[in-house]
């Protein structure tokens, strides 16, 4: 098995990314939410992909990054 590792996950609030970061916690990894709006909990980064703006500090340690962000499974035919 793998040493814990420190995880960035967008679209962690979607049916398939919550089920993934509620799996990675339970296997003993770190999980840090990529938030579209301004972050308000500890495991929370902020980032605009508008922008094209991420805290690039907050990220420092991740070992990898997961994108799940964009439109959800059930929101078009």
């Amino acid at each position: 098995m793998l040493p814990p590792q420190r995880i960035a996950i967008t679209g962690a609030s979607g049916l398939i990314g919550s089920s993934l970061v509620g799996h990675l916690k339970s296997e003993g990894h770190t999980v840090q939410r990529l938030v579209r709006r301004k972050a308000v909990a500890p495991d929370e980064i902020s980032w605009d992909p508008k922008a094209g703006t991420v805290d690039l500090s907050a990220l420092e340690g991740v070992n990898a990054v997961i994108h799940l962000a964009g439109a959800g499974v059930g929101d078009h035919r």
